[in-house]
């Protein structure tokens, strides 16, 4: 089934002008009145904008006047410099165009679109123009581009907090999952889809989102699941006013009938759509109707009507240069030659559904989805290392107010101390024999008392140890902790069972692949776990050979964004040593100590990842030519009891705890771990490993 791909609702023309609900076949009272402003309008600027909404107003059910408006305010506009109505006027023109099928204009004048609200920084604009423009493109041969335009349109949406094309985005996204038939990742956009849908109470995007969701719901075997869905589509339409959109709804109960092989029902549907296609005459919905006109004859094994209909919906699709699913028609008429024990053109058909498939290039359409779910991962990252700061900060201000609380608790103890003992000495003058009766009995309290304190002081030992380790554990998990693995694992999990989605060799390499990088993350939050309780010695330590420079070129890979912005070079050791030490541990130690070599370098520096062996163990160097330290910044380093907190060259904030963790681990794993640094010449931080058991 054809996912019909969703344009840029004219929200920003709405937002500047005030909308006017169109009415179809006849000219309503608004657009009387609009015409009549422009009698007496002397404003060149007011004019142009009544051409605009005019113009809109004319795109429901006159393309050609609405093309005329759009083309007496592009020249006003251009008159007198006028570059929102200049702008706005091609994306309508742009807009009429695609509505008639003839794609390159709208293409062109959508371009321009884009050039003028680029140079006016109108990224309200800009967002539907992208939209628009992935749009147009998809129609054709260069899917990749497409798809390209309707991720900017969404990250802009995303990144400036705008709604109003956000919902279209989600759904042409999920569209080309849908073309690669990933079902299950097609329905999470369209889910998102309506989900942005219902926060904006747009009816018209609601009822095109449950007809998508219910055709994904329908590949996946759920048939009750997606009925429920066409039939809130069905109870929207009354609120809709865009009759292209009853005509989709009608379309998405006949692909479900002819799914469920409900061959009446289908049929009762497929008259209906026919009147209404006859009576709106939608240029670009004539291939689906003939593509399920094609595909219920096939059911009724007509199969000389079949090829007949299939014919028109690949030749239509060729005339509007539409070939987003031309190799599906070529494979039910393929069906249909075979019905007619026509083997030979049926062969033929089935080979010229392979070229058409091929001709959209799908392994780059799923290449540039690869390199999209990646680009929305370091998205997530970046947003969590943002959260990460802000709770670094309030931890600071938390740190601050405690010590507050205890020096207000000192000076109180301090204050009540005085008090005792001044009352202390006016009673021994004025009651020296008293005094002197009850000395044993004060020296015993007082031993008492020592001894309080002595217990006290353990006590408070205790706790500041505790609290560290408290806060050890949070700051690990706070660098750690990635991605919400228990959800991926699941999504994996079912899409390596689903058996439509092990059609493809490269689905199954990449779906194994994401289930072995949600098993790898859920394991790293298992040993986290286990790790808090290093203090009461129930760590669980896992030793395991493997390679250090695997370890090097992963945390390399992580931090390479970060080290991009400071314009750093990180340099790899060539080295190919095998150790045997847990590597989750390991992976942990080179990760805080690279990201230290980062913060504390300057601009354009070099960082270097370095190993060498000595006797039986593996010495690991982490070296910079950074800002140094100071000869009692590094005897305090490795001590939990001080706090050793330092910004780093652009300001970068840290708790002061990695490197306590690093020296456990490491201490852990047999090893020692030391820094050489001086004063602006740089720091070496060295750690050792064992070689082998």
């Amino acid at each position: 089934m054809t996912i019909f791909k969703i344009h840029t609702a004219l929200l920003f023309i709405w937002i500047t002008f005030g909308y006017f609900p169109p009415v179809f076949g006849f000219e309503s009272p608004e657009i009387d009145s609009l015409k009549a402003s422009l009698t007496n309008e002397t404003n060149a600027q007011n004019m142009v904008d009544t051409y605009i909404t005019l113009s809109d107003q004319y795109s429901y059910f006159n393309s050609d006047s609405s093309l005329a408006f759009a083309q007496k305010a592009l020249n006003l506009s251009q008159k007198i410099n006028y570059k929102f109505g200049e702008g706005t006027a091609l994306f309508l023109i742009s807009y009429n165009y695609d509505q008639s099928g003839d794609w390159l204009p709208a293409i062109a004048n959508l371009e321009q679109a884009i050039n003028i609200f680029t140079e006016t920084k109108d990224t309200l604009s800009l967002i539907s123009c992208f939209h628009n423009l992935g749009v147009l493109y998809s129609y054709g041969k260069d899917q990749v581009k497409a798809l390209q335009y309707l991720i900017n349109a969404k990250v802009l949406c995303e990144e400036n907090n705008e709604t109003h094309v956000l919902s279209e985005a989600y759904s042409n996204i999920g569209w080309y999952y849908e073309y690669l038939k990933e079902y299950r990742s097609a329905l999470l956009f369209y889910e998102k889809a309506l989900d942005v849908d219902m926060v904006t109470g747009n009816i018209d995007n609601q009822c095109l989102s449950h007809n998508s969701i219910a055709y994904s719901l329908l590949k996946l075997n759920r048939p009750d699941e997606a009925l429920n869905h066409l039939n809130h589509a069905l109870e929207l339409l009354p609120q809709v006013a865009d009759k292209q959109r009853e005509i989709e709804v009608i379309l998405g109960f006949i692909i479900y009938y002819l799914e469920i092989n409900d061959l009446s029902s289908a049929q009762t549907y497929i008259n209906k759509i026919r009147q209404l296609a006859n009576e709106q005459q939608f240029t670009k919905l004539a291939v689906e109707i003939y593509s399920v006109e094609g595909k219920y004859q096939l059911k009724r094994k007509n199969f000389h009507a079949a090829i007949r209909l299939f014919d028109k919906a690949i030749e239509q699709s060729r005339e509007l240069e539409k070939y987003d699913y031309i190799s599906d028609y070529y494979t039910e008429k393929g069906a249909a030659y075979a019905g007619l024990q026509q083997y030979n053109k049926a062969y033929e058909m089935i080979s010229k559904a392979k070229e058409a498939y091929e001709m959209l290039s799908p392994d780059e359409i799923a290449e540039a989805l690869s390199n999209f779910e990646r680009d929305e991962i370091v998205r997530a990252e970046r947003k969590k290392l943002v959260l990460e700061q802000e709770l670094e900060s309030a931890k600071t201000q938390s740190d601050q107010f405690r010590f507050r609380v205890k020096a207000a608790f000192a000076i109180i103890v301090l204050l009540i101390i005085l008090l005792v003992l001044s009352f202390y000495l006016i009673l021994r003058k004025k009651h020296t024999d008293e005094l002197k009766a009850n000395y044993n009995t004060i020296n015993r309290q007082k031993l008492m008392l020592e001894n309080n304190l002595v217990k006290l002081a353990e006590d408070e030992k205790n706790l500041k140890k505790l609290n560290a380790t408290k806060d050890k554990f949070f700051s690990i998990i706070a660098h750690d902790l990635k991605n919400p693995f228990n959800v991926l694992i699941g999504i994996s999990d079912m899409l390596r069972n689903e058996k439509e989605a092990k059609n493809t060799e490269d689905f199954d390499v990449l779906i194994d692949g994401m289930y072995q990088a949600a098993t790898s993350g859920y394991q790293l939050l298992e040993n986290l776990l286990e790790w808090s309780r290093t203090q009461t010695g129930a760590i669980k330590f896992e030793p395991q050979p493997f390679f250090i420079h695997k370890v090097f070129e992963a945390n390399k890979d992580l931090f390479l964004e970060v080290a991009k912005s400071k314009e750093l070079t990180i340099d790899l050791s060539t080295i190919k040593v095998m150790v045997y030490a847990d590597l989750d541990m390991v992976n942990f130690v080179v990760r805080n100590l690279l990201n230290n070599a980062i913060k504390f370098s300057r601009k354009k520096g070099k960082i270097a990842l370095l190993a060498s062996k000595k006797e039986n163990m593996l010495i690991v160097t982490v070296k910079d030519n950074g800002i140094g330290m100071p000869e009692q910044l590094i005897q305090n380093l490795f001590k939990i009891e001080k706090q050793v907190q330092r910004d780093g060259t652009a300001h970068e904030k840290g708790t002061g705890l990695g490197l306590i963790m690093c020296h456990e681990f490491v201490k852990i794993n047999g090893g020692n771990i030391w820094v050489e640094s001086e004063v602006d010449q740089g720091s070496s931080f060295h750690f050792s490993l064992p070689l082998s058991l």
